[in-house]
């Protein structure tokens, strides 16, 4: 299995689709995690124009073993915040895991 990292990217406006669909996201992280394959995932916080963090998030950030891009693909698909509307984009990359 080779690391790949998932970054998503809100719409505007997502917190309410979190929080709907927030239980069901990490229950799938959690599953990643027990199972050994979970390298690191959290949100990314709203900043303003000047870097700082504002209240909200603008996306998530998830590092996870899979079999091959396509099966990171289909499971970065299914995720319950795609379904509830919170992400506009997501982007697939192989990820290679130098330190840590």
């Amino acid at each position: 299995m080779d690391y790949f990292a998932i970054v998503s990217f809100d719409v505007a406006e997502s917190s309410d689709g979190r929080a709907k669909a927030g239980e069901e996201h990490r229950a799938r992280l959690t599953e990643l995690d027990t199972e050994g394959r979970l390298l690191t995932a959290g949100p990314l916080p709203s900043t303003d124009a000047y870097g700082q963090i504002t209240e909200g998030m603008q996306g998530s950030i998830i590092i996870a073993a899979f079999e091959n891009l396509e099966a990171a693909r289909q499971w970065a698909a299914v995720d319950p915040y795609q379904a509830e509307g919170v992400y506009m984009e997501t982007t697939v990359y192989p990820y290679k895991k130098v330190f840590g």
